[in-house]
Order: structure tokens, then sequence, then C-alpha cells
């Protein structure tokens, strides 16, 4: 028990380190500059050095071990702000987009994907009417097509972000495939699934999660931003890097869920005695569905 303590103790402070003092830290460095250099002095280096001498200064133990103190603490509220905006940002990217600006996003990502099904059934059309060579041409054209429309989004968007899009995607192609409410199924799915599975949804949701942290560094940096040129620039590589991270994440972490409804589906109606001889369809999910909700069955 205790060598388990003491592995426990040093996993927690070793994720206490990673995510929130050493990330904190370097923001609180930076937020330092800002304020001390400004955009007057965003790249004078004789201004950083002098105050790193005025830092590094002679001073009283007290005096050393409540500026570590603070600058522990400062980094422990840095973190912690960035994994709260963290959360926000995660619920941001599934809002309904209906109210503006937001809802200017929806529409505008509605018409593009609008344009691009009408460019890809129109290469279907052509690949239909090809009778002789030229379908040969005309079949790539048409997957090219479909590929550009499914990048914007698997289905007509709803969403005002492409993450929101996948999600919504994800309950949506479940349910027309099995009649199952990802909502009401997913806790108990997730029981019925075995570990790997649920080793591999944890990893994916883990790096969904990280990405969206690295967002709202970049959040928190441009904020210092506003005072220090320099930080804009992080700020910018920081969204960038956790955009594109967030975007792989949703996409492997959707994946894995309509991979474990699609492979584990039976077992669950198994589990709930639900009949289910062959296949999962549409009908029977919705049994499930509906047994699983409660509130449709009366007593």
């Amino acid at each position: 028990m205790t060598g388990f303590l003491e592995q426990l103790s040093v996993k927690i402070v070793d994720r206490w380190l990673a995510s929130l003092l050493v990330p904190g830290l370097l923001w609180l460095c930076c937020a330092v500059l800002a304020v001390r250099l400004g955009w007057a002095h965003a790249v004078d280096l004789g201004a950083v050095e002098s105050l790193v001498r005025e830092l590094a200064g002679a001073r009283s133990a007290g005096q050393a071990l409540l500026l570590v103190a603070g600058a522990l603490f400062g980094s422990a509220v840095a973190g912690l702000t960035a994994i709260g905006l963290a959360t926000a940002l995660r619920r941001a990217w599934s809002w309904p987009g209906q109210r503006v600006p937001v809802k200017w996003l929806r529409q505008l990502r509605a018409r593009r994907w609008n344009a691009a099904q009408g460019v890809a059934t129109q290469r279907r059309i052509d690949v239909l009417k090809s009778v002789d060579e030229s379908a040969t041409t005309a079949g790539p054209e048409y997957r090219d097509a479909m590929a550009r429309r499914d990048a914007i989004s698997l289905e007509p968007p709803e969403r005002p972000t492409w993450i929101g899009d996948r999600w919504s995607a994800a309950g949506l192609r479940i349910h027309r495939a099995y009649g199952l409410d990802l909502t009401a199924v997913w806790p108990r799915l997730w029981l019925v699934a075995p570990e790997s599975a649920r080793n591999d949804l944890a990893v994916a949701q883990t790096a969904y999660q990280k990405s969206s942290v690295t967002v709202a560094w970049a959040i928190l940096y441009g904020l210092a931003g506003l005072f220090w040129g320099p930080a804009l620039l992080i700020a910018f590589c920081l969204a960038v890097i956790g955009v594109l991270r967030a975007r792989q994440a949703t996409g492997n972490l959707c994946e894995l869920v309509e991979s474990a409804c699609d492979l584990y589906g039976p077992a669950l109606a198994e589990q709930l005695k639900v009949s289910c001889p062959d296949q999962l369809t549409p009908t029977i999910g919705g049994e499930i569905s509906a047994l699983l909700r409660k509130k449709d069955f009366p007593g």
C-alpha cells in the first residue's frame, strides 16, 4: 500500500507540473515581460537583461521565498484558468449557433456545404451519363468532390464549427443506421465495451481535452499580446496547433464512438434482454433507446 501511494503521489505531482505549473510559469514570465516591456520595448534585449538582473538581485531569504511562492501561485492560477477556459471552449464548439454572430458562421458553413454538394451531385450525374472511357476520369473527380464536401461536414451543417458538426454528425449517423439515441445509450454501451476499446476511447478523449487546453493557452497569450507584440506570435502558433489537434482528436474520437456502436450494439441489446437475433436494426435500436430513456415507459 505504501508503494502504491508513493507511485500515486509521483503521478499526481508529474501531472500537476506538466499541466499547471510549467505552462503557467511560462505564461507568467510572458505576462511580466508584457507589463514591463510593452510595445515600446518589445524586442529590447537590454531591457530584458535589466529585468532579469532586477529579479535575480540580492534579496533576503524571506523575500526570495515570497517571490518563489508568488511565482508558483501565479502559475497555478494561470494553469487553472486555462483548464477552465478549455472546458468553456469545448462547450462553445458545440453551440447550435442560433444567435449572431455565431449564426453567421453556421450560415457560411451551410452555403459552402451546399455548393460542394452541388458540385458532387453534378460529378455523379456525369459519371452515370458516361458510357465510354470518360468514366475513368469522371470517377476520381466525383470522389474528390465528395471528399471536399465531407471536409466541410459529413452531414448538412447545423453548428458554427467543424467540431460541433462532427459531434452532431456522429449522433445522426448512429441514429440513422441503428435507431440509437447516442445520449441515452452511450453510458451503457461504455460498460459493455471491452477494456481495450475503453482505453482507446480514453486516449482519444484525453487528446481532445489537451487540444482544447492548447487553444485556451493561445487565448491567454493573446491577452498578453495586447501589451507585448511577441506574445501575439506565440498565441497564433498555439491557436493553429490547438485547432488542428482538436479537429484531429474530434475525428478520431467520433470514429471510435461510431465503431463502438457498430461492434457492441448487439451486445448491449443482449445485456438489456432486447431481442436481437441477427444484426442491430433501427427498430431494435429504437426499442433500446426508448427503454434507456425510461420516461417513454409508463409506471
